[in-house]
């Protein structure tokens, strides 16, 4: 059996590394041609998809779709053009009565401007406060929850204890157009 010298091991050790270095890049080239090729044709298929949708890509077109949701949004809006005071205190009697209070206040506040989304509207507070037992006091909150108006918030709400009588103060804030 032949003996490499020293200097030819060294060679053939570094002709092998060079080879096992070339196959790694041949395998690394040829898996990159493979992705390319397969990003190219989902690039392509993106293209056609897009080709054949032409009404969806003309975007002066769905600028006025968009236009014509929003006002329609608007025009079917739920906030009401103005609210009858006498009709609301009507409400609020009933709900006084139906959740048995024995006395309350109720004074109308000035309506001040509201920003909501991109409209401007108008947010009526009518303060109310009155005392009794708790219980019948979240009574009176779910009767004013459900009167008639879609726009109705309940704000800073004060509920104290005196004993076994709470007092019960908040805003009843009405928005409108």
């Amino acid at each position: 059996m032949r003996r490499f010298s020293r200097f030819q091991l060294i060679l053939i050790v570094a002709v092998v590394a060079l080879l096992a270095v070339n196959v790694y890049l041949a395998i690394g080239y040829f898996g990159a041609l493979s992705r390319k090729a397969s990003l190219q044709s989902d690039i392509e298929n993106k293209q056609a998809q897009i080709a054949r949708m032409p009404s969806q890509s003309d975007i002066d077109a769905l600028t006025r779709q968009l236009d014509a949701a929003k006002q329609k949004l608007a025009d079917e809006s739920p906030f009401p053009e103005e609210i009858d005071p006498l009709e609301l205190l009507d409400h609020i009697i009933y709900a006084v009565q139906k959740a048995g209070l024995d006395s309350y206040s109720y004074v109308p506040g000035v309506g001040k401007k509201e920003k909501i989304g991109e409209g401007t509207y108008t947010a009526i507070p009518y303060a109310i406060t009155t005392s009794e037992r708790l219980s019948t006091l979240i009574r009176f909150l779910e009767l004013i929850e459900e009167l008639p108006y879609d726009t109705i918030t309940i704000r800073n709400v004060s509920l104290t204890a005196t004993g076994e009588i709470w007092n019960l103060k908040f805003n009843l804030v009405i928005i409108t157009q």
